[in-house]
């Protein structure tokens, strides 16, 4: 998915961060409720067991641990929004308040991790 929604070539954190909380969304909330519970990630990262890097599970649990800002066990669309703040200011190496193409890209790089 394109993060940029107004097709200018430069994704700002409002766009970034809306694209961030979709994509979570679409992928682990499987009650459509808006809302993503340990019990949606660990059923999607059983399905998704052998597909991706091995330790998928452990980096998936530590973001939901770190995202979930009150501890009730539930992410909601601003706990993974105000989250997306960190990798947001990681991918903008220059410093400039936007991602290019090459930012997002080495983005998605290293989350896929190496190899």
């Amino acid at each position: 998915m394109d993060p940029d929604r107004n097709h200018d070539g430069k994704v700002t954190f409002d766009e970034f961060k809306t694209a961030a909380a979709d994509r979570m969304l679409r992928r682990f909330d499987a009650n459509h409720d808006g809302k993503i519970s340990k019990a949606e990630v660990k059923a999607m990262v059983d399905r998704m067991a052998g597909f991706g890097p091995p330790d998928a599970a452990q980096r998936m649990n530590q973001r939901f641990a770190k995202e979930d800002a009150n501890h009730d066990g539930v992410l909601t669309r601003a706990e993974i929004e105000a989250g997306a703040r960190k990798r947001f200011n990681a991918a903008d190496t220059n410093h400039d308040g936007w991602l290019s193409r090459d930012e997002l890209l080495t983005l998605r790089q290293n989350r896929r991790g190496p190899g």
